[in-house]
C-alpha cells in the first residue's frame, strides 16, 4: 500500500505547468523568446523562437540555435501557463488520496 501511495505522489510531482495550444503557421506572429512546439517531418520538438529570416527561422534547440525553413514547418503550438493542470488536477489527485487513505483503514 505504501509503494502505491509513493506512486501515486511521483505522478503528482510530475505534473506540468504548461500545455500546448495550436495557432495560426505564420511565423511573423511569433513572440521573441517564446517556447514553441513546432512540427516538422511528423515529429515535434520544442524550441525557443529568436528571429525570422527570409524564408527561415532562427531558434534554439537543447541550447543549440538553429535554422528551420518555414517552408518545412506543418504546425506550431504555443506553449501556455494552464491554471487547470498547476491547481485543480493535484488538489483533486491529492482528494482522491486522502479519501483511498481514509477507506483503507476502515
Amino acid at each position: 500500500m505504501r509503494k502505491i501511495f509513493l506512486g501515486i505522489a511521483l505522478l503528482i510531482l510530475l505534473q506540468s505547468c504548461f500545455s500546448y495550444k495550436a495557432m495560426e503557421n505564420d511565423p511573423a506572429k511569433m513572440e521573441t523568446g517564446k517556447t514553441y512546439k513546432i512540427e516538422r517531418n511528423q515529429k515535434y520538438s520544442k524550441v525557443v523562437f529568436h528571429n525570422v529570416k527570409d524564408n527561415t527561422i532562427l531558434v534554439s534547440e537543447d541550447f543549440e540555435e538553429k535554422q528551420i525553413p518555414i517552408n518545412d514547418i506543418t504546425e506550431i503550438k504555443k506553449r501556455k501557463f494552464s491554471v487547470v493542470k498547476t491547481v485543480a488536477l493535484p488538489l483533486s489527485i491529492v482528494a482522491g488520496l486522502v479519501g483511498l487513505f481514509v477507506l483503507s483503514y476502515n
